[in-house]
């Protein structure tokens, strides 16, 4: 019932439609165009993003708050129910918009992003946090392909509580990475992406440098709750070079509603993989999820 209340209290002007890959202002705002020359705009601080973050990506930024019930898992002194909470984004500092329709669009955006797990089955330890940053440079047009370039960090620490508890001690992961991805959206609702990564500095023996990464989005019209709301799904592998390219996958369905704030997602995720924290790269885990994610 809450839920339907939140949702029918969004303006109906929230739900713009994502066309080729190109996101436009939550509710319908306006840009501040800061410089135009011959037809080419400079946006400042524009809202969304020409290259959406991969829906169902575990390690994308945003905001988030999940509950997780594990089928298995491999983490040391763990219980079986856990929450994680993610906050951050990916934000737009600057865009290029193309004097005719045909054009591309450039935009320089920075993610940013904490990842924090907490054990329900024990006192709500904090199991551990990863805190991440970049700057990414991506591309789109009317046409059906997308591009990103970005270069991120990503910090991993174990919590104090967990530490305390099982006398695991911290590993010092961390990674600098280049990353490269590509979008095709052959159709309103739908986007294929694929993507690599390959790190210039780690920390640990353990590390290795390459990974990589694809993914299907799928998202209806907005016909749910007076056009205010939509379904959606989607699934994303990655595997990386220092867990021998083991596949992990995750599957994710819900409710999405574009309104103020950005993108908010109502959803259920099932995945299987590497637990989404550096410090516990080796760790293997299943997991149903039931969250909030939203993306700027």
């Amino acid at each position: 019932m809450g839920l339907a209340v939140f949702l029918l209290a969004l303006p109906v002007a929230g739900q713009v439609p994502v066309e080729n890959g190109v996101t436009p202002p939550p509710g319908g705002q306006a840009e501040t165009v800061v410089a135009e020359s011959s037809g080419t705009k400079l946006v400042l601080f524009p809202e969304g993003d020409l290259f959406p973050v991969y829906v169902a990506d575990p390690h994308r930024p945003g905001n988030a708050a999940m509950v997780h019930q594990y089928e298995r898992s491999t983490v040391l002194g763990s219980g079986e129910t856990r929450t994680s909470l993610k906050g951050g984004g990916r934000f737009g500092v600057f865009r290029l918009d193309p004097a005719t329709p045909e054009g591309r669009s450039w935009q320089v955006s920075i993610d940013a992003g904490l990842d924090a797990l907490f054990d329900a089955d024990n006192k709500m330890d904090n199991i551990g946090w990863d805190g991440n940053y970049g700057l990414t440079l991506t591309t789109a047009s009317v046409a059906p392909w997308s591009f990103k370039l970005g270069i991120l960090h990503l910090s991993a620490h174990v919590g104090d509580e967990y530490i305390e508890r099982t006398g695991r001690q911290r590993i010092n992961y961390s990674r600098e990475e280049i990353a490269l991805g590509a979008g095709y959206r052959w159709d309103r609702g739908w986007r294929a992406y694929a993507e690599t990564g390959v790190a210039y500095k780690e920390l640990t023996e353990e590390q290795a440098p390459w990974r990589a990464q694809a993914g299907l989005e799928w998202e209806s019209r907005p016909e749910l709750f007076g056009g205010r709301a939509a379904w959606y799904g989607a699934v994303d592998f990655s595997a990386t070079q220092e867990r021998d390219w083991r596949l992990d996958t995750a599957v994710q369905a819900g409710i999405a509603s574009k309104g103020p704030g950005g993108t908010w997602r109502f959803g259920i995720e099932y995945y299987d993989g590497r637990v989404p924290l550096g410090e516990f790269f080796q760790d293997t885990e299943a997991r149903f999820t039931f969250g909030l994610w939203v993306d700027h």
